[in-house]
């Protein structure tokens, strides 16, 4: 008896730290800058992460300022269609694209899992620099393109 009660008493406390660790947002599993960001927005009321397990995001310098920022993908709680949503670091300013908004390729929902970051090309000696580049990889062809930052929204540029 006493060592059924040692064994429920030591799991207990075993799993009690382990909930205390478990973030309480919505957006859990993703930096604290870009949880308190997307929630400021209300964007925990529009969508949710495409897993909750496993958050799929990317880092980059999306808008060409020196400072990380983060794309994690989403779908729209409505119509469950995925997207991305880009936080810029510096003003922690929330752009969305896909997932029941509109893409610029003529939808408004992305793939699942077919977006990834192209890093930057630096040529110092010949002082050329570009941005790191988010690209999708749909299915169809006019579903591949890049998103590049244009100072305001994030425009879509089909691959040829």
């Amino acid at each position: 008896m006493t060592t059924k009660t040692f064994l429920v008493a030591a799991l207990m406390l075993h799993a009690a730290p382990l909930s205390a660790q478990l973030s309480r947002s919505r957006f859990g599993g993703i930096p604290l800058w870009v949880d308190s960001a997307m929630r400021a927005a209300g964007l925990d009321q529009q969508f949710m992460l495409s897993s909750e397990l496993n958050p799929v995001y990317a880092v980059g310098d999306f808008d060409r300022d020196g400072l990380f920022d983060l794309a994690i993908e989403v779908k729209d709680r409505v119509g469950l269609r995925c997207g991305l949503v880009i936080i810029h670091r510096v003003d922690r300013s929330v752009h969305v694209v896909g997932a029941g908004r509109p893409v610029g390729n003529g939808t408004d929902q992305l793939s699942c899992g077919s977006w990834g970051v192209q890093p930057a090309q630096h040529s110092y000696r010949d002082a050329i620099f570009s941005p790191d580049l988010l690209y999708v990889a749909g299915w169809q062809r006019d579903h591949r393109g890049w998103l590049i930052w244009n100072d305001k929204v994030y425009t879509w540029v089909a691959w040829e």
